[in-house]
Parts: C-alpha cells; sequence; structure tokens
C-alpha cells in the first residue's frame, strides 16, 4: 500500500494548533445605551458614531460614540429623527434628512466637529429612508432616493454634499426607498429597497451617470453597509422572501454577491460605518429591529483572524495534536451545503434534462419543452455562476433526451419530438453535430457522461419502459447488459464505466442501480420514492445528490456516499424534470416543472473535519 508520502510528495505535519479559515465572522461588542433601529452612522469598527433612530413612538436625538470595547453617550442631536442619511467620521459627520414624527418628515442638515451638532444647509427635498444612507464624507457626500412627501411617493432625488450645501444631480433610473449603498461619492452603487414592493436589482453611479449592476441573492431592504463598490459587505435585511428580517451576511467584490458567515441575530434597520471607509475585512451592526418587533442594544463586529495565524487552505491534511488526523475541503461540507437562488433562463421551459458541466459556474441547458403552444425546444444556454447566455441551438429540438460532459466537450442523444428519437449530437462549445443514432429509440432515459467521446444511456421509454443499455465510443453506440429493472424517467451519473441509475418509472419509485463497466448492480434505494428528479450528472458515481421529482413536485435533496443515502436541505423550490449539472460539491438545478426558467445553486463550503482512515 502507497504511503501518504509517496502520493502526495510530503509527510503528515503535526500542528500543536488547528490552523484557522481565512473568513470575516460576526463577534460580540458592546451594546448600546439606547437600544433603537433606523439610526445614522458614521466612522470606522472601533470609532463609531451612531446618532438618531427610532422605537415607535419615540425618535430619538441621542448620539452614542464607540471606541471598538464600549458606547459612551455624547452631545445629542438638535432634532430626534430616525431613517437618516449618515456619513463621514466619528469627529467630522453629517445627519441628514429623516422622520421627526409620523407622518412629518425633515430636510434638515446636521454637522458634528467631534463634539457637537450644528445646523448646516438643508437638504433639497424632505424624505427619510433614503436609499444610500450616505455615501462619502463630511464634505464630499451622497444621499439617494428615500421616501418623499406621501404614501407611495419613492424618490429617485440624488444629491451631493460639499461640505457646505446640497446639489441636485442626476437622478437614479427608479425611485426607491430603504435600499442600501456602498461606496463614495463618486463611486457609490445602490442595492434593494421597497418600491410597492421589494427588489434585488442594483444601480451603479460614476459621479455622473447610473447604471444597471448585478442583483442581490435576494429581494430585500433595510441593510446595514460596510465598504466600497469593488469590496464590501450588506448585512442584516428585510428579506422578502423570508418575509422577515434575516441575519444574512453578503460580500460584493465589484461583480457578484457571495454569501459569508450570518450575524448572530436576525435584524435589520441597524446603523454602522458608512459607505466608502471600512472594507470586506471589516465592519459593524449597531442595534436594530427584529421581526418580532424589539429594538436591540447589541453590537456586532466583523474581522478576519490576524496575518500572523496560520490559515487552512483546501486540501489540507494533519495531525491535530499528534493524535486525530483532519482534513479541510469542501466534501466534509456537503451535509450542511444549502441550495440559493441563480439567475433565470433566458428561455423558459420544462425537462431540460440534458444538462452538461463539471461546475455550477460553467454548465449547460439543452434541449427542454415548453407549452402551449407545444414547443421543443433547440436552446443550448451556458450558465457561468452568475447569468445564462445563448449559444447556438441543437440541430434538432427535442425533450426528455440523455446528455452529459462539458462545456466544450458535450452529448446528447434520445429524447422525444412527438415519438421517440434515436438522434445523436455532439457540441464543442461552438456548435452541435449530428452523429451515430442509438440503436434503439427512446426517451425518458438515464445518462452518465463526462465527455461527448463516452457516454450511456440506459432505461427509458419507447412504447414501453425498457432496460435497454448502450455504451457510446465517439463513433458508434453498442448495445451491453442490460438494468435490472426496466424504467424511464430515471436519473444518471459518472461515466460511461462507472455509472448509476437513481429512481424512476414504473413503481417502486426507490431502486438504486451501479454500472461497473460490465453489469448493473442494485444497491440501497432512495429514502423518499419519487421519479422525474434531477442530479448532479458529473461523477462520480459514488458521490451524487439527486433532488426534486414527483408525485407532486418535491424539494426533496438527498446525498449518495457510495453506501448509503442521506436526506439534506431541500431545494428552494419544489420542481420536477428539472436540469442537472455539476458535482456533489457545486451543482445547478434549472428549469423544469412548474418553474421554468429558475435556477437553484448547491453550494458546499470547505469545512474542518476529523479524517477517519479505514
Amino acid at each position: 500500500m502507497a504511503t501518504y508520502k509517496e502520493i502526495k510528495g510530503v509527510t503528515v505535519q503535526t500542528k500543536d494548533t488547528d490552523p484557522v479559515q481565512n473568513a470575516g465572522t460576526w463577534a460580540s461588542g458592546g451594546d448600546v445605551n439606547t437600544a433603537r433601529a433606523f439610526g445614522g452612522g458614521a466612522g470606522t469598527t472601533d470609532a463609531n458614531l451612531y446618532y438618531g433612530g427610532s422605537a415607535a413612538p419615540t425618535y430619538y436625538d441621542q448620539t452614542e460614540l464607540y471606541n471598538g470595547t464600549s458606547w459612551t453617550e455624547v452631545n445629542d442631536l438638535n432634532t430626534g429623527r430616525g431613517s437618516a442619511a449618515g456619513m463621514g467620521t466619528s469627529t467630522a459627520a453629517v445627519c441628514a434628512g429623516g422622520r421627526v414624527s409620523p407622518p412629518t418628515d425633515t430636510s434638515s442638515s446636521e454637522t458634528w466637529d467631534g463634539t457637537s451638532w450644528s445646523e448646516g444647509n438643508d437638504l433639497n427635498s424632505e424624505r427619510y429612508s433614503i436609499a444610500n444612507r450616505g455615501g462619502g464624507t463630511s464634505t464630499a457626500g451622497l444621499c439617494a432616493g428615500g421616501r418623499n412627501r406621501g404614501p407611495s411617493s419613492y424618490d429617485a432625488l440624488v444629491e451631493e454634499y460639499n461640505g457646505t450645501s446640497w446639489t441636485e444631480v442626476n437622478d437614479m433610473p427608479t425611485g426607491v426607498e430603504s435600499a442600501s449603498g456602498l461606496g463614495t461619492q463618486t463611486a457609490t452603487g445602490v442595492w434593494g429597497g421597497y418600491t410597492g414592493s421589494y427588489r434585488a436589482s442594483g444601480f451603479l453611479y460614476d459621479g455622473t451617470n447610473w447604471t444597471s449592476t448585478a442583483d442581490t441573492p435576494f429581494p430585500s431592504g433595510s441593510a446595514s453597509e460596510s465598504g466600497t463598490t469593488t469590496d464590501g459587505l450588506l448585512f442584516g435585511f428585510y428579506n422578502d422572501s423570508a418575509s422577515g428580517y434575516v441575519a444574512n451576511t453578503v460580500s460584493w467584490d465589484g461583480t457578484a454577491f457571495t454569501e459569508v458567515n450570518d450575524l448572530s441575530s436576525a435584524r435589520g434597520g441597524g446603523g454602522g460605518p458608512k459607505a466608502g471607509l471600512n472594507t470586506s475585512k471589516n465592519g459593524i451592526m449597531v442595534s436594530g429591529i427584529t421581526s418580532s418587533g424589539p429594538k436591540l442594544a447589541a453590537t456586532e463586529e466583523w474581522s478576519f483572524p490576524p496575518v500572523t495565524q496560520e490559515k487552512l487552505k483546501e486540501g489540507m491534511i494533519f495531525l491535530s495534536g499528534g493524535t486525530t488526523l483532519k482534513g479541510f475541503g469542501k466534501a466534509a461540507g456537503i451535509p450542511t451545503a444549502s441550495w440559493s437562488s441563480g439567475a433565470d433562463m433566458n428561455t423558459a421551459r420544462a425537462q431540460p434534462g440534458m444538462g452538461a458541466g463539471n461546475t455550477n459556474t460553467d454548465a449547460l441547458a439543452m434541449g427542454g419543452y415548453d407549452n402551449p403552444p407545444v414547443q421543443y425546444k433547440a436552446n443550448i444556454e451556458n450558465y457561468n455562476g452568475s447569468t445564462w447566455t445563448e449559444l447556438n441551438d441543437l440541430n434538432t429540438g427535442r425533450q426528455f433526451g440523455g446528455g452529459g460532459g462539458t462545456k466544450n466537450s458535450a452529448i446528447v442523444f434520445g429524447g422525444t419530438t412527438g415519438s421517440a428519437s434515436a438522434l445523436t449530437e455532439t457540441f464543442d462549445g461552438t456548435s452541435a453535430t449530428e452523429v451515430a443514432d442509438l440503436n434503439t429509440a427512446k426517451y425518458v432515459q438515464g445518462s452518465a457522461s463526462q465527455v461527448n467521446t463516452a457516454a450511456l444511456s440506459f432505461g427509458g421509454y419507447t412504447t414501453t419502459y425498457v432496460a435497454t443499455t448502450e455504451s457510446w465510443n465517439g463513433t458508434s453506440w453498442t448495445e451491453v447488459n442490460d438494468l435490472n429493472n426496466a424504467r424511464g424517467y430515471n436519473a444518471g451519473a459518472g461515466t460511461s464505466t462507472n455509472a448509476i441509475s437513481i429512481s424512476g418509472e414504473p413503481s417502486p419509485r426507490n431502486y438504486v442501480e451501479n454500472w461497473d463497466g460490465t453489469s448493473w448492480t442494485e444497491i440501497a434505494e432512495i429514502n423518499t420514492a419519487r421519479a422525474q428528479g434531477g442530479c448532479s450528472n458529473f461523477g462520480p458515481n459514488d458521490s451524487v445528490i439527486y433532488f426534486g421529482g414527483e408525485p407532486g413536485s418535491q424539494t426533496t435533496t438527498e446525498f449518495w456516499n457510495g453506501s448509503s443515502w442521506t436526506e439534506l436541505n431541500d431545494l428552494g423550490t419544489a420542481r420536477t424534470t428539472p436540469g442537472g449539472a455539476g458535482t456533489t460539491v457545486g451543482a445547478l438545478a434549472f428549469g423544469g416543472n412548474p418553474t421554468k426558467s429558475s435556477t437553484e445553486e448547491w453550494n458546499a463550503d470547505n469545512t474542518l473535519s476529523t479524517v477517519t482512515v479505514s
């Protein structure tokens, strides 16, 4: 037997102290003296100013200063208010606009000099719940949007501050209140908010014009923020999908949002350092409100481990304290992985079962079906982790085909165009080419392929359910040993020599079989009997997730580890006949019924775990 050193070239190290993951986490800080929500904020994590706020029916004028450990009351605002804009530092801040009592709003602006507040020049418009609650500094600030005089007047107005007065500049494309913002006066972003319903879309401002940018992971409002348009955090949301305040934290890298570690308590409307002063490496959540109504006094601080502390790296294996073997990788994170929303496909369709891709950031959806009217789709779309892009079509539109491979080496076979088909096409990343037909025309078959020169087709429906298995060698199809149980609507993963067939029709719907390159063997059954589900189809066949299916549309997700099935976190949307791609650490579910365009991403995080050696 080979040793670890012979395989990896190094010995297993012994570590007295476990390395830590180089990821941000929230830790408790000191409580504010007066619990309230929707206050203004300025400064940094360890020098923060929190002022105003509300706890109905009271609108506060209190100002508190944080030193990184505790809060101290300092001189009050001249006018108590909530949902105002705040910007600047703990020694030079601005508080602008806000609500002073229902239904009275204000345009007044006050400046802080490190000791006291002074009245300054007003905003040009009375408003509260300002969307970007204060990008920039006390001499180069920005306020965008809000609610302006009336129950349905969502404001698109944008104003810049030069340290003395406010000037109207180009409006946002959409009037919105309670959105969140990152950045400075000349480079800011605004996301989410409320316009009669909650939204996820965002806009970027370059100092002159506004343009659209990537959405947040869910429709939301009342988030707190820290950072810039290239490196920031949003945290503590009202999540419309969850109908309440949540603990979610998302990081922004200038292109896309990524969910990171949550706050310890679900809340929104908190204070903290404002746009431009901090980055995604630090932040502070001050006070806020919960879904059930209580105002919180708690402070939480976001930080990363010290640069001097050894960091965990993916694939690391070591002896902890000389006795326990530990590893760090995504496979250990599978049991706690979850589904999150992705971008919709451009072409809505059910049964896009001909999925391909070895990750959930470079996958294909091929073919499918929509009605009314009856339409057999030839569309091929590529998912890059953020958006779907239309590529050149298949030569023949179809549904319920088999397929697999990668973006640049995919294969599609069988399916139906109104009757069972034997057509086979390969895709090279640019165009689809018709090649040799299957020996038996069929549809709703299981399939396994990781490259378009090797594939396996098993089961399916002709005029009845069949057990037929065929192997593709890049040139032709050859009939090989049948499944033990004739069935269709079965999912499949793996390769042409090492595959798995999962579930299917007819009942019972829980059969699972393994292909070893020669024959099929029945193995452990799934826990929830169902058919017409999707799976992570890019093997290996001893590590697969199977999701969705019927009877009814289901959300159930199960994980196969080579010996048993375990139920994991459900899909966010119940669906049957979804497309599937990727692996157990990064999978994709797309299309299906009743939702024909939506996408969900499955992601397992790197996790430190004990390694069992047998």
